[in-house]
């Protein structure tokens, strides 16, 4: 990278237009999203996704999905995979239940989105994505969930990024998809 140029030496991707582009240290992914769009003209769809999460999820029934649905983006919703539990508490502060958070009927951002340049209309300059453009498509009824079950798991935290670490040397990498063909 440094000589300005990128060797392809063997790849399945040979008819994939790739561009690495500054967009800022501290931009929200909006904004991120923002200038790069003089390189999605002409796209219909788009993917876009948050570099720090692996998942199994199968990304071309989510792209076939979205292409037969009228909606502006799809976001994948994962549910929470935290080791949390809710309490419900009564108004005289006694328990009537305990419940992990991962067996609610909840879901969360799961970071992989399929995008229609439409998504451009409502983020504003600095703005992000899920807060401004998702939440005015989804005002709208032009945001379609995906919801994936499978193996999904952020790397946020240094023990997160750890345990992923530990898995992969004891070969246990369900995101690693291209083992499985």
């Amino acid at each position: 990278m440094r000589n300005g140029r990128v060797d392809l030496l063997s790849t399945d991707i040979s008819d994939w237009s790739i561009s690495l582009v500054d967009t800022g240290v501290d931009s929200p992914i909006g904004e991120r999203l923002r200038r790069v769009r003089p390189y999605l003209e002409g796209d219909e769809i788009f993917l876009a996704n948050y570099a720090d999460v692996l998942t199994d999820a199968p990304l071309s029934d989510i792209v076939e999905r979205f292409r037969a649905a009228d909606a502006g983006a799809s976001m994948m919703v994962v549910p929470p995979s935290n080791t949390f539990h809710c309490v419900d508490v009564g108004e005289d502060g006694r328990v009537g239940s305990i419940t992990a958070v991962s067996e609610m009927p909840l879901w969360v951002n799961g970071g992989f989105f399929v995008l229609r340049q439409e998504v451009f209309d409502h983020i504003p300059v600095n703005g992000d994505l899920v807060a401004d453009g998702c939440a005015e498509l989804a005002k709208r009824g032009r945001l379609l969930a995906y919801p994936h079950r499978g193996y999904w798991r952020p790397s946020d935290t240094v023990n997160q990024r750890l345990e992923l670490d530990q898995a992969w040397a004891r070969g246990v990498r369900p995101w690693a998809l291209w083992e499985h063909v």
